[in-house]
């Protein structure tokens, strides 16, 4: 029987058992090696490294630096990238400054991460929030011209016909007149339509279907939904608005992409 150095077997074992908490020794050494390879897409393989390393998982339960690289790397190609990265680091502040509120389990980058995840699923739309955005508008169907003496019609979306489009709202105005059994629960009036003429009215109900028009006579009905970039988009059978990113990333990645997309920011 050979005779095996009881400190030889206890470090077999841990390279078993641990293999990258072995070789790489502390959390700090693991995230400095892993960082270059934090991307939007990268969360559910380095979760599931969690499975395999002690170290690993300290990382994905506690360090606020991985979860802010992460969640810069995933909100900076997304609409309203700026807006949402400067709240989070204001309030990253306000976090470390509340002593009393402090609870060690808590890490601060890894719950704003899930949250702005949850927040992008949102459909819904409040007033308030709809009267702070500027969107661009766009004919579905453009102006027939004649080339060739011949008469052509392009599609509306390859040009703006307004990038001022506001759903402007006050909420001390009665939104809904008593006794009234409108559809609505929310209106007010839009500004910067292509048609340039003042007194168009919009009316939105809390399923974020919205209209707008001269009443009596108003145009087809549209409804707000988010974009795939956690952007707003509203449609109907004539137009199609997205709201304008005032801010948007000035990440080089992402302002290849947006040049490469015809520069439409929206």
């Amino acid at each position: 029987m050979t005779d095996i150095d009881p400190m030889i077997s206890e470090q077999h074992q841990a390279v078993v058992c641990d293999p990258i908490g072995f070789t790489f020794t502390t959390p700090d050494l693991i995230l400095n090696i892993i960082r270059p390879l934090i991307d939007a897409h990268s969360l559910p393989a380095l979760l599931s490294l969690s499975t395999i390393s002690t170290n690993f998982e300290q990382i994905i339960r506690t360090s606020e630096t991985f979860w802010k690289e992460l969640c810069h790397q995933r909100w900076k190609g997304k609409w309203g990238f700026q807006r949402r990265w400067e709240a989070a680091l204001k309030q990253y502040d306000v976090f470390n400054e509340c002593q009393e509120r402090r609870d060690t389990r808590v890490t601060f980058w890894r719950q704003r991460y899930f949250e702005e995840e949850q927040d992008a699923t949102r459909e819904s739309i409040g007033a308030r929030e709809l009267s702070s955005l500027t969107f661009d508008f766009r004919f579905w169907i453009g102006q027939p011209i004649v080339v060739d003496e011949r008469i052509v019609v392009k599609s509306g979306l390859l040009q703006s016909a307004s990038r001022d489009v506001r759903f402007r709202w006050n909420d001390e105005e009665p939104q809904i007149e008593e006794g009234s059994d409108d559809w609505f629960s929310h209106r007010g009036v839009l500004t910067g339509h292509p048609c340039r003429e003042p007194g168009i009215e919009w009316f939105m109900n809390e399923s974020s279907i919205i209209q707008w028009g001269f009443r009596p006579n108003l145009w087809p009905r549209g409804e707000i939904r988010r974009t795939e970039n956690w952007g707003w988009e509203i449609r109907n059978p004539n137009v199609v608005m997205r709201a304008i990113d005032t801010l948007p990333s000035l990440d080089d990645d992402t302002a290849t992409e947006t040049e490469a997309e015809g520069g439409h920011e929206c």
